[in-house]
């Protein structure tokens, strides 16, 4: 097969649009997208720091909802209720202060604490379908999942 300098510029031409119109699973959204795409949702906590996560009290799984109208997050920490805000800048994301109710539990106290630790360590995130990993400055600090509906 013999490739002529017009078929090449049309091949080149037709990568260059379908790449211009698929985003890479993981990449960064604008602010208003990511948004979007979290909001509405009670994300689930499967992992922290790599290791599956802990339940909290009564056999609950951690969660984070994110507002899309006051880029504010609340969610079930393993004993308590906590809520705060969060910032973001491409895929860099932090969390501001978090505050939470002052319940104590004979179940999911240290989980409260590792989550309130990897929320303040939060630096960038990646979006995958219906994963949510959160990272550090070194590695994922934590993975929450979209219960499927």
């Amino acid at each position: 097969m013999r490739l002529t300098l017009r078929s090449i510029w049309c091949l080149l031409a037709i990568m260059t649009v379908t790449a211009a119109c698929t985003r890479p699973q993981g990449s960064s959204l604008s602010p208003v997208s990511f948004r979007a795409a979290v909001a509405g949702t009670e994300w689930e906590l499967h992992e922290l720091r790599g290791a599956a996560a802990p339940l909290g009290a009564g056999a609950r799984r951690a969660t984070i909802r994110f507002d899309a109208d006051t880029a504010r997050v609340a969610g079930f920490a393993g004993c308590n209720r906590y809520f705060g805000s969060y910032t973001l800048d491409g895929a860099a994301l932090r969390f501001g202060a978090v505050g939470m109710t002052r319940m104590a539990c004979a179940e999911g106290m240290a989980l409260e604490q590792q989550l309130g630790a990897a929320l303040e360590a939060t630096r960038r995130y990646q979006l995958d379908d219906r994963e949510l990993t959160l990272f550090n400055d070194t590695g994922a600090v934590a993975r929450f999942v979209r219960p499927a509906q």
